[in-house]
């Protein structure tokens, strides 16, 4: 059960990491000044969860699963505040809810280093 647990989170964040990197490319091919904070941090980002992805499934751990979890509410910062939010927003809120989901029954189910 841990093992199949610690295989789909690391397919969810594989999956956040390649649907960040597909929205990047958008991102680059329609604006003018692509670089500014929201794009370094969407690309730092995609790189982390690539790596933690990684991570959880070499050795799955607690900790691993918590830094996914991490990664991805900290992209949502780009987002801005909710006054701004347009439909693309909420979908970007609710593609990663969905995919926070196996990381969150991850943390749950898998040992800490310690125990």
């Amino acid at each position: 059960m841990t093992r199949r647990a610690a295989t789909i989170a690391s397919l969810a964040l594989l999956t956040f990491s390649a649907l960040t990197t597909i929205a990047l490319v958008g991102w680059f091919q329609n604006n003018p000044l692509p670089w500014n904070w929201k794009s370094v941090l969407a690309a730092g980002c995609a790189v982390l969860a690539m790596t933690v992805s990684a991570l959880v499934w070499r050795t799955p751990t607690r900790s691993h699963a918590v830094m996914g979890i991490v990664i991805m509410l900290a992209s949502l910062a780009r987002i801005g505040p909710p006054v701004e939010w347009t439909w693309v927003s909420f979908a970007l809120v609710a593609v990663t809810f969905v995919l926070l989901m196996p990381l969150v029954h991850a943390a749950i189910v898998l040992r800490g280093e310690d125990e």
